[in-house]
């Protein structure tokens, strides 16, 4: 029994810089955009108080390099409005601070 609803219907996740770009240049007045993801060098050697600081952090997340910082490059990006949908949007989608988030104003090509 079918209801209309399909199981595989999840969204697909963003893979590459390519494909947020892709997603971000559709909202109205944004442009081209390039990104640039900035991560960790990786697992560090922590001290105690690191480690109980940081507890609320999972085990797989501890192996994997961390998301420590995004510039976006736009287009529309001299538009202060603009500037501030994609931070929302980016550290909304991407689940990081907006203090990690830099927006500048791509150069227009001739």
């Amino acid at each position: 029994m079918n209801n209309g609803n399909k199981t595989e219907s999840t969204p697909k996740t963003l893979q590459t810089t390519g494909d947020l770009s892709s997603v971000l240049e559709k909202i109205r007045g944004v442009g081209r955009v390039a990104i640039y993801f900035h991560y960790s060098d990786g697992p560090e050697e922590k001290t105690e108080s690191d480690v109980s600081f940081f507890q609320w952090t999972s085990d797989s997340k501890r192996n994997k390099e961390e998301l420590i910082g995004i510039l976006v490059v736009a287009e529309g990006a001299s538009d202060k409005h603009i500037q501030n949908k994609l931070l929302t949007t980016i550290s909304s989608v991407l689940q990081i601070s907006p203090h990690r988030i830099v927006i500048e104003e791509m150069e227009l090509e001739e």
